[in-house]
């Protein structure tokens, strides 16, 4: 399988996935404008609680379908997907049941404000959106892209269109958010649940293969909370140490910046399917080095995107507004530090093949506890001193630490040969570009030269070639 290949399923699958998180960024000119700081604190800490909760409730069962169900045979995958279903079904009633006895208790808790009726619509949003996960799941693992798209898009339609209607024309402000999700969620599972009924088979139930299947997954449950960890304790170390005014102002810049952390998770949609086969034709990985390099360079060149043209598109202004209500502005320069985070991360993912070629599972949860002790540290001392940009720079940094960490791990387990010449080619140019920002302003005019030298001096330099880009080789 080419470079080319892994590039078109990562984008296919990706482009999915990308819409439906991108949702909150989409919306960020109608909350940001309409909302209070204050307000859209309340809606960065629900959206932030939703994800961690996504996490818990799937306790590793994508990762674990992935893994059994890309080589089995259909009537295994019956089995696979009649097991799985059925846990997810049991634990999120279970699940609903102690959200909804305790919400009074939850709600100040959680997002700040003493309204149970949001916890409420929280706990079955959450429910709604771990169960159709796992038919998406199967979609990609069957590659079916058109059907993966329609629903993705459908996702989008649906949330976007009501929280216009809910919000503009009923103004029932931010419960207007948490039911425009909750809608959306329901109708997804709706739709979605004849994916489910063609595989699931109750007589497959079976407690020996369930066991086999929460043994590899269970793993991936504190590597996903640690990884929600690092993704959401400065949401919450921000409320406790200053105000909600705070968290939103803050939340609105990492919205953006997480525009590169959509990018990796977009690709890892395609890399993980890409190296489970691909150890096949090439056992010892040589084949990964080239994907490395490239992968690095793409997300260098968003971060440089990013970096010159954030500011500018953000204040841009249109029949009056901008994309950021001007009370957000201080989130700007936050913006590169978050997104440099990401592109940690995305050579984290790199750097992955091996803790499922080597059904090391543990291994994604230790170096991501790694990178949560280091974020929730670094959050506790900075805040207090700089604030929101105490959590930005303790974002980028752990994420930096993890990816070391990774490597180094990655080296002894299931070493792949990265062209370091190459990476730290990408690395001075990021730099010479980051100090040409500093040096020149971020003029429209520095901009264009930057995004213009980048590329060019990626080919110039043999970083990258034609050859590759255009798919004559691999």
């Amino acid at each position: 399988m080419s470079i080319q290949t892994l590039g078109k399923q990562s984008l296919i699958y990706g482009f999915g996935h990308i819409m439906v998180r991108l949702v909150t960024f989409l919306l960020l000119p109608l909350y940001t404008n309409i909302f209070s700081a204050e307000e859209y604190g309340v809606v960065a800490l629900f959206y932030t609680f939703l994800s961690f909760m996504n996490v818990i409730l799937r306790y590793g069962m994508g990762a674990a379908l992935l893994k059994f169900y890309v080589p089995a045979d259909t009537d295994e995958r019956k089995t696979i997907i009649t097991n799985i279903i059925a846990s997810l079904f049991l634990s999120g009633g279970l699940f609903l049941i102690l959200f909804y006895m305790f919400r009074h208790m939850l709600a100040p808790i959680i997002l700040g404000v003493n309204n149970p009726e949001l916890i409420t619509l929280m706990g079955i949003i959450i429910v709604f959106d771990t169960i159709w996960s796992i038919p998406m799941l199967v979609l990609r693992s069957e590659n079916r892209p058109i059907q993966f798209i329609s629903l993705s898009l459908l996702n989008v339609g649906i949330t976007m269109g009501l929280n216009l209607v809910l919000i503009l024309k009923m103004g029932m402000g931010i419960k207007a958010v948490f039911l425009s999700n909750l809608i959306a969620s329901g109708i997804l599972l709706l739709v979605s649940l004849p994916i489910l009924g063609k595989r699931f088979n109750l007589s497959s139930l079976s407690v020996d293969r369930w066991k086999t299947i929460l043994k590899f997954a269970m793993p991936f449950l504190p590597a996903g909370l640690f990884s929600m960890v690092m993704e959401v304790s400065d949401r919450y170390i921000l409320k406790y140490l200053t105000d909600l005014s705070t968290v939103g102002i803050y939340n609105t810049g990492y919205k953006v910046g997480m525009l590169m952390m959509l990018v990796v998770t977009g690709f890892n949609m395609g890399w993980q399917p890409y190296f489970l086969q691909e150890r096949k034709s090439n056992p010892k990985g040589n084949v990964f080095e080239n994907i490395i390099t490239y992968v690095c360079a793409s997300l260098g060149f968003i971060w440089v995107m990013i970096l010159v043209w954030s500011d500018k598109l953000m204040r841009f202004k249109l029949f009056g507004y901008s994309f950021f209500g001007e009370e957000f502005y201080d989130a700007l320069p936050l913006v590169p530090w978050i997104a440099l985070g990401y592109l940690f991360y995305g050579y984290y993912i790199l750097q992955t093949p091996g803790i499922f070629l080597k059904d090391r599972p543990s291994i994604a949860a230790w170096t991501r506890l790694f990178g949560a002790l280091i974020n929730i540290g670094l959050n506790l001392f900075l805040i207090p001193i700089y604030g929101a940009w105490g959590a930005a720079i303790s974002t980028c940094l752990s994420f930096f630490f993890m990816a070391v960490l990774m490597n180094v791990i990655s080296n002894k387990l299931y070493p792949i040969k990265i062209k370091w010449p190459k990476i730290s080619m990408i690395i001075i140019i990021l730099l010479v570009s980051y100090a040409l920002t500093k040096a020149f302003g971020d003029g429209i005019i520095t901009g264009l030269l930057i995004s213009i030298i980048y590329p060019l001096s990626l080919l110039g330099t043999g970083v990258v070639t034609l050859k590759v880009l255009i798919g004559k080789s691999e």
